[in-house]
């Protein structure tokens, strides 16, 4: 009987740097969920690789005096090696300027194009070459992109449309039908957003020489994200791969959320090809203090210098352990240290060492076998087993924590150097239980730290690499011990990193230079009742308020939520600046400005303290 096959993804990335933390905690989510499924005995096929054709590359290649493709070629090993060092152990690196995919391209488009869901028209509206989308005014945040913050660019040009409208209906009944997006939050989002209306899709341009062209007019080129989404297609087009379609999940960022679900499943019903079953959708990491990485404030992590202080294991273990999958996170050396130190090397660390020195003490190396269970009752395998299913890997990983600390409590508990003297019998049990759990834990923590897991079985003796079923207690033999070392060591204060630090320090800002009362008499502000808060669908730190003013209610998006509960805002009574003009926040309308006091701490409203109607004045 054949294996069940799993197919996985990560986005394609665009190649015009070296790959920043967040590609590589893409990366590291999706190799850890391919891992488990590899434990669980699955047949897996894990793609990730880069997404070539961007103008923005273009532009880049142009400026450095090289060749466009000769330039991608330059980055790709960047790519490859930070994979590579970070034990993502993907089975293919598609690159969309391969042949292969490059002529899968033309023909799906040629195939819409021949159906009719494909026509000539023209082109007016705002985009951004950063993210290379096009977004509508209501999208912008004061002209400029949401996710990026720099200007959009007017574009007016002849091109040809993909009838996305056409497949609104179907689209949304399969992302409610099949709980298509995880987590929830993030599939109502989209819901909500669709509800607006789903326009038809541009996907060509004539203002570049780099791209696809389109097999029936040349002059225009593939729309750089109609011709990225399919490398998950083209991947399986041929053998050995066919089996794998449809993707179990694609794994991205919530910034591309829209292409991955609107845009693909669109793309996908046209062509009639089998849908992809989730789409799992991660947060952002940020800098130190919950900042955003940025080049001007220092706070930009290097996957690969990272690694010159931390095992590659510890920093694995950190991303997922410390973030929620789904949620924002911030990047802390300070946490990452204390993790390190405090949940690797003196918890499993520890565990690992005391039992094979006393095995090697008590036994001269050689693992006694015992059919008592005394410990892997303590593992719960149900939350373990239900958290992987759910991907909440931090979730997973707390529990094999839990037990590590089980067992390190059981070796307090029974004291085997005192069994030693008094109670061999009782010590044979103790013994064989610490080393069998080691044996498990190895297991357990194969898809999140394999190096960590590599090296615990070797040091038991271990011939082969067992799966998940073998993850019960009894299944190890008579085995001989090897000397492997320490499987973690201290990091000390004094030995952190140096580069990327980012002091975070309160500061009383200057007073802004003074204006005249005329000034200040054009903001109304108002007095609010909050009605209703909700979470932000696609921002961690933002939640969406509704306002009653007494004779009219507004929506506020604030960036509250980390400050506040949710049900502790309904009924406060703040101010609010009722004469901003609209903006949108993260993809939510916010029709005006709350007032509070913040430090770098804190954020706390600027409330009443008596009881006045909804709609005052405040001056």
């Amino acid at each position: 009987m054949p294996k069940k096959t799993f197919y996985i993804t990560t986005p394609i990335y665009y190649p015009s740097g070296k790959p920043h933390i967040g590609t590589v905690y893409t990366n590291i989510v999706t190799d850890t969920i391919a891992r488990w499924h590899k434990i669980l005995g699955e047949d897996v096929f894990f793609s990730t690789g880069t997404d070539e054709h961007a103008q923005k590359i273009e532009k880049q290649a142009k400026e450095l005096g090289l060749d466009t493709k000769a330039y991608v070629d330059s980055i790709i090993p960047e790519f490859k090696k930070a994979f590579e060092k970070y034990n993502i152990q993907y089975d293919k690196f598609v690159r969309t300027t391969d042949e292969n995919h490059k002529k899968y391209c033309q023909k799906l488009v040629k195939q819409l194009y021949e159906q009719g869901d494909i026509y000539k028209g023209k082109y007016e509206g705002w985009y951004c070459n950063g993210c290379e989308t096009y977004y509508t005014e209501k999208d912008l945040i004061d002209g400029k992109c949401p996710m990026h913050g720099t200007k959009a660019s007017w574009f007016e040009e002849e091109a040809y449309f993909f009838k996305m409208s056409k497949y609104e209906k179907k689209v949304i009944d399969y992302i409610k039908k099949n709980n298509y997006i995880t987590p929830k939050y993030r599939q109502e989002f989209i819901i909500n957003r669709m509800k607006e209306g789903v326009r038809d899709l541009c996907i060509s341009r004539t203002n570049s020489e780099w791209g696809i062209s389109l097999p029936w007019d040349h002059k225009h080129k593939i729309w750089v994200w109609f011709d990225a989404l399919p490398n998950y297609t083209s991947n399986t087009a041929s053998s050995p791969w066919k089996k794998f379609w449809p993707a179990n999940v694609h794994v991205i960022g919530h910034d591309i959320i829209w292409h991955h679900s609107v845009i693909w499943l669109s793309m996908l019903i046209a062509a009639g090809i089998e849908l992809p079953k989730k789409l799992l959708v991660h947060g952002f990491i940020m800098g130190e203090g919950g900042l955003k990485m940025s080049k001007s404030l220092g706070n930009v992590i290097g996957p690969l210098e990272l690694l010159k202080t931390y095992p590659v294991d510890s920093i694995r273990y950190f991303l997922l352990r410390e973030i929620p999958l789904g949620s924002d996170g911030a990047f802390s050396y300070t946490a990452l240290k204390e993790r390190h130190n405090s949940e690797l090397v003196n918890g499993l660390g520890n565990l690992h060492a005391r039992t094979l020195s006393m095995i090697e003490k008590f036994y001269e190396g050689k693992i006694s076998k015992s059919s008592k269970n005394e410990l892997p009752k303590k593992f719960n395998y149900t939350k373990f087993e239900e958290s992987m299913d759910k991907f909440e890997l931090h979730n997973a990983l707390s529990e094999v924590m839990h037990f590590v600390n089980e067992c390190n409590k059981y070796i307090n508990d029974n004291l085997p150097w005192e069994l030693a003297k008094t109670d061999k019998k009782k010590l044979d049990i103790v013994m064989y239980n610490l080393t069998d759990s080691l044996r498990i834990i190895s297991i357990l923590i194969e898809a999140f730290m394999p190096e960590t897991s590599e090296k615990i079985q070797k040091s038991l003796g271990m011939k082969k690499k067992e799966d998940y079923s073998k993850a019960k207690f009894g299944l190890l033999g008579n085995n001989k011990i090897e000397k492997v070392g320490y499987l973690f060591t201290r990091i000390d204060e004094g030995e952190k990193m140096k580069e990327n630090k980012v002091e975070i320090k309160v500061e009383h800002k200057p007073i802004k230079p003074i204006i005249p009362f005329t000034e200040f008499e054009k903001l109304d502000l108002r007095v609010g009742k909050i009605i209703r808060a909700e979470a932000h669908p696609n921002a961690d730190k933002l939640c969406v308020l509704q306002v009653d003013f007494g004779d009219h209610k507004r929506q506020i998006v604030a960036g509250i939520k980390l400050h506040y509960k949710l049900e502790d805002l309904i009924n406060k009574k703040i101010t609010v600046v009722v004469n901003l003009q609209p903006t949108s926040l993260r993809g939510v309308e916010s029709q005006g400005m709350l007032l509070a006091a913040s430090d770098k701490d804190n954020i706390v409203l600027i409330t009443l303290e008596k009881d006045i109607p909804k709609g005052s004045r405040v001056s």
